[in-house]
């Protein structure tokens, strides 16, 4: 039991820092030294380690991939292109509860730390006149929110996935794009079963059939999906071409030079971009996760806790399931997440898509959960609702996700 006191050693370092509102990067690069100390390694080999880490192929693709991701979501928010999905959302002539699920789902395409933040006026106004309770909307900006968390290849926790099982980027979002259903559908009801109609004000609900004819509302309804699509094509174009096979970087370089000449961009923004200190975090971030992967494989960690995990006769598939969870739900972040359980569950069995997806979704669950995910602080203080009644509705549903994940995995090994 001796390895696995220590994992929970360096798990509880990793809390205590982040908790003190210690950065992701260099909380883990304090992880990955104790970790190192802990397992046998000494002062030069952690420094050589971390050293290796940093001029590793797979850090440089995550690094550039990660900043490729940065300067997209720069470009669409600077351009206007982030606006003008979601104003043409007001004009569809939808039910009014799918508009305003789709506004933080639409926001939700280009992840940014807080970015709940940043739709949470928008379903504000969005729900102008209607029945719903602070929780209830509470509930929608954070839950619609991060919908593509587990199937869309610009979030950095699904890239750090596939480099740390092997399994191919697209393989996990061909394999997950049901969770993303499943996660949509289940929010749905039960945020809105309660509603039966909402009102709306007349003049947020578009043009009426009554008052301009079908025509002329079909009319305006597929010049506002134009507007849509127009504004939406970089996200989607990177999700095909890694669905195609074609590596992240690739794909991201592509759709950006894309993007960049039809937008006529100022190659001086994406200088300043680069130059921005969040970016720098970013990339501190990654070299301290990817540095705590290699060190608790390079010290024996993994080997070691691996055995005794084994030796005690848990099933694999609660381990899968388990440890992500319980580290989601204690650090609140994906990326930390991932780089802290997918080294340890990896390392208990042979890496396929079923078990990673199995991982990653109770992972991500267990981050939706926890009460320190920055994206639902930041949504309930906005909305000034009550902590524990907007953080109750949360739990049921996530766990639901989590049982019909284990499903779908049952049915498809």
């Amino acid at each position: 039991m001796l390895p696995v006191i220590k994992i929970l050693a360096v798990f509880t370092l990793i809390i205590i820092m982040l908790r003190k509102k210690i950065g992701l990067g260099t909380t883990m690069m304090v992880a990955s030294c104790l970790l190192g100390a802990m397992f046998g390694m000494g002062a030069i080999a952690i420094i050589k380690q971390v050293g290796l880490t940093l001029a590793s192929p797979s850090t440089i693709t995550l690094i550039t991939a990660l900043v490729l991701i940065m300067i997209l979501e720069s470009v669409m928010r600077r351009t206007g292109m982030l606006k003008a999905m979601t104003d043409s959302l007001s004009g569809l002539p939808w039910n009014p509860r799918i508009i305003v699920a789709a506004i933080p789902a639409i926001i939700g395409f280009l992840p940014s730390a807080g970015g709940a933040r940043f739709s949470a006026p928008l379903v504000d106004q969005a729900t102008i006149g209607s029945p719903y309770r602070a929780e209830d909307k509470v509930f929608i900006n954070f839950w619609f929110r991060h919908i593509w968390e587990y199937s869309l290849p610009l979030y950095p926790g699904l890239i750090l996935a596939a480099h740390i099982s092997g399994i191919p980027l697209g393989t996990i979002l061909i394999w997950q794009w049901p969770v993303s259903i499943l996660w949509a559908v289940l929010g749905y009801w039960y945020v809105f079963r309660r509603y039966r109609a909402v009102p709306v004000c007349r003049e947020k609900a578009g043009p009426q059939v009554g008052d301009l004819g079908r025509d002329t509302v079909a009319g305006g309804a597929w010049k506002h999906m134009r507007t849509l699509t127009a504004n939406t094509w970089p996200l989607w174009s990177t999700v095909f071409l890694v669905i195609g096979r074609l590596s992240i970087v690739g794909s991201l370089c592509a759709v950006l030079t894309g993007l960049i000449l039809q937008q006529k961009y100022p190659l001086q923004r994406v200088w300043q971009t680069l130059r921005d200190p969040l970016t720098v975090r970013i990339v501190f971030l990654t070299w301290g996760t990817m540095a705590f992967k290699d060190i608790i494989q390079s010290s024996g960690a993994v080997l070691e806790v691996s055995q005794v995990i084994i030796a005690s006769g848990v099933p694999t598939v609660l381990i899968l399931i388990i440890l992500p969870l319980a580290v989601g739900m204690l650090t609140g972040l994906v990326q930390a997440c991932i780089g802290v359980s997918f080294p340890l569950v990896m390392a208990v069995v042979e890496p396929t898509a079923g078990y990673v997806m199995l991982a990653y979704v109770s992972g991500v669950v267990g981050v939706m959960i926890s009460p320190v995910h920055l994206c639902f602080i930041l949504t309930a203080e906005y909305f000034k609702a009550d902590f524990m009644r907007s953080y109750k509705p949360l739990v049921l549903p996530s766990l639901l996700v989590v049982a019909g994940t284990f499903l779908l995995y049952r049915l498809t090994v």
